[in-house]
C-alpha cells in the first residue's frame, strides 16, 4: 500500500487525494504516513504547495456539499398544492401508488444518507493527511508550511459543529487546532471559536482526565471570547459553569486550577462561579467543599481587581459570617471546609491578615451585642 501511495503523488494531487479518501484503516494510515513522509524529503517547494493547495480546494468542495445536504435533510417539506378531483381510481391502484411513493423516499433517504457518510469519510480522510502535514518530525525546517495547511484546518473548524456525529473527524480537527495554538502558529485565534467548545463538552461527557488536561493547556485561549456579550457567549459560559460542579473537574489537579482560572477571567463570570460554590455548601461532600476551598484559595492568589474583589465581598465575607452565625453545627461545619484552604494556608503572606481584617469586625460585633445583654440584665 505504501508504493500504491508513493505512485500516487509522483502522479499528481488528485490521484493520490482520490486515493486517501478510499484507504483508511489504520493499516493504510500508517502506510500514508510513510509513503507522505518519504516523500516530502525529495519533492519540491512547488509539489507540496501543489498538494496542499488540492487538499484545500477538495475539503473546501466536501465541506460545501456536506452542509447544503445538511440543509436539505433539515428543510421541511412544502406542502403540494390542492390536486383536482379526478375519477375514483381502484383501491388496488391506489395502494400500488402508495407504496411507490414510499419506495422512493425511502430510496431518496437512502441515497442522501450514503452520501453523507462518503463525505464524511472523505473529510476524515483529508483531516488526517492535513494532520500528517502538520505533525511531520521534520516541520522545523519547513517541510509542510504551516500557512499552506491552514485553509484546510481553517474549513474544517469553521464547520465542526456539523461533524457531531463523527467523534475521530472532530478529534482530528481539534487536534490540529490545540497543535496551532501550542505551537503559536499565525491564526491560531481563528481556531478557537469552535474548538474550544468541543473540547470542553468532550471533556464534561466523556469523563477522562486526559480531555480536562487539553482543556486545562488551551485556558490562555478562552481570553480571547467576549464575556461582555451575553448573547455570544451564553453556550460557553453554560460550559464553563458545568466545569465548576462535575466532579471530574473538582477532584483533579488540574480541573482545580481550570475552575481558578475560571474565577480571574472575568467579574460577572467569577461571580457565577462562587454562586455555584456557596449552593453546594448545605449538601456539599466534606472532600468536594475542600477541594472548592482550595479552588478559592488559588484563584485568590493571583486574582486582581474586579475578580479579587467579588471573592473578598461576594464570597469570603459571607462565609466567615456565616461560619459565625450558622443556624447549625452541620452547616457551620460544612463552611468551615471551605474556609480550610485558607486556614491551612496560614503561614504563607497575606492569608492571616485576610482572615483577621475578614473575622475582626465580626466578632467585634458579636461581642458587643453580648455585653449589652448581660449589661441590660443588672
Amino acid at each position: 500500500m505504501e508504493e500504491k501511495f508513493g505512485r500516487a503523488l509522483q502522479s499528481g494531487p488528485r490521484e493520490f487525494l482520490v486515493l486517501v479518501e478510499k484507504h483508511q484503516s489504520r493499516p493504510d494510515k500508517f502506510a500514508l504516513k510513510t509513503a507522505l513522509w518519504s516523500w516530502s524529503l525529495h519533492a519540491s517547494a512547488s509539489s507540496k504547495s501543489k498538494l496542499c493547495d488540492a487538499l484545500s480546494l477538495a475539503t473546501s468542495q466536501a465541506v460545501f456539499a456536506f452542509e447544503n445536504l445538511s440543509d436539505d435533510n433539515e428543510t421541511p417539506k412544502t406542502p403540494s398544492p390542492p390536486k383536482k378531483k379526478r375519477r375514483k381510481r381502484s383501491s388496488r391502484n391506489h395502494n400500488s401508488e402508495a407504496e411507490e411513493e414510499d419506495e422512493e423516499e425511502d430510496d431518496t433517504a437512502g441515497r442522501n444518507r450514503r452520501r453523507r457518510l462518503g463525505l464524511l469519510n472523505a473529510l476524515r480522510g483529508y483531516a488526517h493527511l492535513a494532520q500528517l502535514c502538520v505533525t511531520h518530525p521534520e516541520k522545523e525546517k519547513g517541510f509542510f508550511p504551516p500557512w499552506d495547511v491552514f485553509p484546510v484546518v481553517q474549513t474544517l473548524h469553521e464547520k465542526l459543529v456539523l461533524f457531531e456525529e463523527d467523534v475521530a473527524l472532530q478529534d482530528c480537527v481539534s487536534g490540529m487546532c490545540e497543535l496551532w495554538w501550542r505551537e503559536s502558529w499565525a491564526g491560531r485565534e481563528s481556531l478557537i471559536a469552535q474548538s474550544l467548545p468541543c473540547l470542553l463538552s468532550k471533556s464534561l461527557s466523556a469523563g477522562r482526565k486526559i480531555d480536562v488536561h487539553r482543556v486545562y493547556a488551551m485556558r490562555e485561549a478562552f481570553t480571547f471570547f467576549d464575556f461582555t456579550d451575553e448573547e455570544s457567549i451564553h453556550d460557553l459560559k453554560h460550559l464553563l459553569i458545568r466545569c465548576v460542579v462535575t466532579p471530574l473537574y473538582v477532584r483533579t489537579e488540574e480541573g482545580r486550577r481550570f475552575i481558578s482560572f475560571l474565577l480571574g477571567l472575568n467579574a460577572q463570570l467569577a461571580n457565577d462561579v462562587l454562586a455555584i460554590i456557596r449552593s453546594q455548601i448545605p449538601f456539599g461532600r466534606a472532600s468536594i467543599l475542600e477541594a472548592y476551598g482550595q479552588i478559592l484559595y488559588k484563584a485568590w492568589r493571583v486574582a486582581k481587581d474586579s475578580s479579587l474583589h467579588e471573592i473578598h465581598n461576594s464570597c469570603m465575607q459571607g462565609l466567615v459570617e456565616g461560619a459565625i452565625y450558622a443556624s447549625s453545627k452541620t452547616l457551620a461545619s460544612s463552611i468551615r471546609k471551605l474556609l480550610q484552604g485558607f486556614i491551612n494556608q496560614r503561614t504563607q503572606e497575606g492569608v492571616e491578615a485576610l482572615l483577621f481584617r475578614l473575622q475582626e469586625p465580626i466578632l467585634f460585633r458579636a461581642l458587643q451585642a453580648c455585653i449589652k445583654q448581660i449589661l441590660t440584665r443588672f
